[in-house]
């Protein structure tokens, strides 16, 4: 994971750096770069930082294998960012922040469902309240107008809510 994390944003660095390198890069991914990323990292590279940190962090459960927590936080912006983001480009119409309520409905409910299907798998160790809770809180930073890139706040927020949440409980 360290060196896909450093392979990612040496990349990155040297796209915006080296003209020639960011003129293949812009071929090559071009479609996929948000207007911004023309001039920044990508939101790749965010990921990637946020995968290793949250596996440093919340990678290893109880019994050495890697935790639900983990397992739920990338998952909550793998695949509830990614939804809420197609729902509100798609049929968002009623704005929060620089969001759409569609959006971070549509986010929240396959947040719910990364949750409830983490706390059915055998080993991970991550009761539904709590995953819950991790689901609701992702959603919540999502739809916030925090300045840092979403990749990152997600599931590092809803990492450590459900690490904290854990605690408490036991």
């Amino acid at each position: 994971m360290a060196g896909a994390t450093v392979i990612f944003l040496l990349v990155d660095f040297l796209r915006l750096r080296i003209t020639s390198i960011k003129g293949i890069f812009i071929v090559l991914f071009g479609s996929l770069l948000r207007r911004k990323e023309f001039s920044s990292l990508t939101g790749g590279s965010y990921l990637m930082l946020a995968s290793l940190t949250c596996l440093l962090i919340f990678g290893a459960g109880p019994s050495g294998r890697v935790s639900g927590v983990f397992i739920a936080a990338i998952s909550f912006l793998a695949l509830g960012d990614t939804a809420a983001a197609i729902v509100g480009l798609s049929v968002g119409r009623v704005k929060i922040f620089r969001k759409t309520l569609e959006g971070t409905l549509s986010g929240l409910l396959v947040c719910l469902g990364v949750a409830w299907v983490v706390s059915i798998l055998p080993g991970l160790d991550l009761p539904i309240g709590i995953g819950i809770l991790g689901a609701v809180s992702a959603s919540v930073v999502e739809v916030l107008p925090i300045e840092v890139n979403d990749n990152v706040v997600v599931p590092l927020l809803s990492g450590a809510v459900m690490m904290i949440a854990l605690q408490v409980v036991r």
